[in-house]
């Protein structure tokens, strides 16, 4: 079982730090990142989607067409999530990493033991 983690999304194309979740990704197994692009009108979904192709098992991209809000997101991340089966638990981080994955990875840790 996997611990997902929602990461809203509104027009990040400039401010998303790739090489952050490429390297999480390629470091951590027991995740599963779940971006929700909210209705972004910049290249927010082709930079989601080239993130998605370095490990399609490990990342999933839900595209809004309309922004909805963060609430929405995070509701529309959280239900897919729900249905794959294969989570755990669910989380959500800000996709400017203003919580990191270190900080993530502590909170994770505190509450399971």
């Amino acid at each position: 079982m996997k611990i997902g983690i929602i990461i809203p999304c509104y027009n990040e194309e400039k401010r998303l730090n790739v090489t952050a979740f490429l390297n999480f990704i390629q470091k951590e197994n027991d995740f599963h990142l779940c971006f929700v692009n909210d209705g972004s009108k910049d290249n927010t979904i082709e930079v989601l989607k080239k993130i998605q192709s370095h490990n399609p098992a490990k990342v999933s991209v839900i595209d809004i067409k309309k922004n909805s809000g963060k609430a929405t997101a995070v509701r529309v991340g959280r239900r897919y999530l729900h249905s794959r089966g294969d989570i755990e638990s669910i989380n959500f981080i800000n996709v400017d990493l203003s919580s990191d994955f270190d900080e993530l990875l502590k909170t994770l840790k505190t509450n399971i033991n």
